[in-house]
């Protein structure tokens, strides 16, 4: 239709062409292109005809490159080749699942990233539109869906960034291409995921676990810069205690809009309330109430050229939480009385099988020199009567 139009608007431009002079149809069709020189002195119905030709031309070439552009974007392989960008999406996902486990989040310039987060995850729910089809995103649509489970549960409150991921994973999850009753099991199957996980993960943190209340009350970093320590005052049903951790003072991250803070800890001291910390650094030792309770010496290898951690202890915790299970801790608490029972019983019988055996090789022993003695005994006798025979 386009070119019929044009060929329609030439014509009128023609016969107005014929009344008009010159010099005004080239005030009123002022052509910029290089590549059209025309003069005055030629006639005007060929100056009208060559424009017209043209712009009829580039019509049809434009026309036409948006055909070759249609053609590439409907094509199933170069939309399966597109499915495969999905799995930036899925890998982002996952990373911060990890550092969500292992790292506390701030949000350095929060608005940057609340408007970053979102063009992001739109991008890709685009994405996910475009290649609904691809198998490809069928499947990472279902990672999608397991991913932001922990994200969710680990995360909950964080909503610059589990809003957007929300949205992208069901919107993926109910856009891509498969057969209905294979979608409708896996979304009860998700569904009922996602609803037992979350009851789990709420008794776990608010029923079997004591509920404290954490308060920062002090904080400071040893000379060498090596590391930190903290005080908590965490609060609960009863007195509460007072925690003081140790922890890494250089493996925090900083990714620009969020700096990462690691959670990588180490329980030196802990006392029930009513009680005082007073934690000061003497070099690389750290003294509690003028005691000495930490030694970073001992947590630092050289190897000639740098300083590394060696915090792979058990004393270590390395996740974010810390939850107290007193059911759990009552059994481990027995669980050590009766190793530690059983091994001193193991001694003590080991012991006494020691002194048993002393006792019975000393027995031998005097019974064999009772034996000597008897028979120098008895040849001293068989040569006296020998003598007095004499």
């Amino acid at each position: 239709l386009v070119p019929a139009v044009i060929v329609l608007f030439a014509n009128s431009v023609s016969r107005i062409a014929k009344d008009a002079t010159e010099e005004t149809v080239c005030k009123l069709i002022d052509v910029q292109t290089p590549s059209m020189k025309y003069s005055l002195n030629e006639p005007l119905w060929r100056y009208t005809s060559l424009f017209i030709n043209e712009r009829i031309l580039n019509a049809l070439n434009t026309i036409s490159e948006m055909e070759n552009i249609k053609n590439l974007v409907t094509n199933k392989w170069f939309k399966f080749g597109v499915s495969f960008a999905g799995i930036i999406f899925t890998v982002v996902l996952a990373y911060f699942d990890y550092i969500v486990f292992f790292y506390d989040i701030e949000y350095t310039d929060k608005m940057s990233f609340s408007i970053l987060a979102p063009v992001f995850c739109l991008i890709f729910a685009l994405f996910n539109v475009y290649t609904r089809r691809s198998p490809v995103t069928v499947l990472l649509v279902m990672v999608n869906a397991l991913l932001f489970l922990p994200l969710m549960l680990l995360d909950w409150g964080n909503w610059p960034l589990l809003v957007p991921a929300f949205a992208v994973t069901v919107f993926g999850f109910f856009c891509c291409h498969m057969n209905e009753t294979i979608k409708t099991i896996f979304g009860t199957f998700f569904l009922l995921l996602y609803i037992l996980g979350g009851i789990a993960f709420y008794m776990l943190t608010n029923v079997f676990s004591v509920n404290t209340v954490n308060t920062l009350v002090d904080q400071g970093v040893s000379p060498s810069g090596a590391f930190r320590y903290y005080v908590i005052d965490a609060k609960n049903k009863s007195t509460g205690k007072k925690y003081v951790y140790v922890q890494p003072n250089t493996l925090d991250i900083d990714k620009g809009f969020i700096r990462l803070h690691t959670t990588i800890r180490k329980l030196v001291s802990q006392e029930s309330n009513p009680v005082e910390f007073s934690c000061e650094w003497q070099g690389p030792i750290m003294f509690i109430n003028g005691e000495e309770y930490f030694n970073e010496e001992h947590y630092i290898d050289y190897d000639g050229v740098t300083a590394h951690y060696d915090i792979a202890d058990k004393n270590w915790t390395y996740t974010a939480f810390s939850l107290e299970y007193p059911l759990i801790t009552t059994v481990n608490t027995y669980k050590t009385r009766i190793n530690n029972y059983i091994s001193s019983r193991g001694k003590n019988t080991s012991d006494d099988e020691e002194e048993t055996i002393k006792e019975k090789e000393k027995n031998e022993d005097d019974a064999s020199g009772d034996e000597t003695s008897a028979e120098k005994t008895a040849e001293e006798n068989t040569s006296e009567d020998s003598s007095t025979g004499e």
